[in-house]
């Protein structure tokens, strides 16, 4: 992989080395795309902090509210990520995970991405998201 620098290419150098540059290219098209308008994230707590995406490592959460159009406009930012990055985005190993009381909407955000669905109760990175942390179970 080369990056350009001042409008020229650098050396070649492997993609396990510049995985964060090119991940971060990813969060600057999420961002961009919120400060357009053209999707919109989630606010949780009680400050309301806005919240459009989670990375660590090659994870992404990507949290947006429930129109259909936010969902066309991220798979459009994900397909062009793919095609400027060179990687390709696993959606066999991704879902979406709904928040409230939206069944109906399911399917059709699900058909946008061709990934399954699933229930808030899931894990990410080995850690529960989902139901009441406050509450131990024995």
């Amino acid at each position: 992989m080369s990056v350009l620098v001042n409008g020229s290419p650098t050396a070649q150098f492997s993609v396990e080395k510049g995985f964060n540059i090119v991940v971060e290219g990813l969060s600057r098209l999420l961002r961009k795309t919120t400060v357009l308008g053209w999707v919109s994230g989630a606010s949780f707590g009680g400050n309301r902090v806005h919240i459009t995406h989670l990375q660590f490592a090659d994870d992404t959460i990507i949290f947006l509210k429930p129109k259909l159009e936010y969902f066309l406009y991220t798979r459009r930012i994900l397909r062009c990520f793919e095609l400027a990055s060179g990687l390709c985005i696993n959606f066999h190993k991704s879902c979406v995970v709904k928040i409230g009381r939206l069944e109906e909407f399911l399917c059709a955000w699900t058909a946008v991405f061709k990934c399954q669905h699933a229930s808030l109760r899931i894990s990410y990175l080995g850690l529960p998201l989902g139901g009441r942390p406050n509450v131990v179970a024995f």
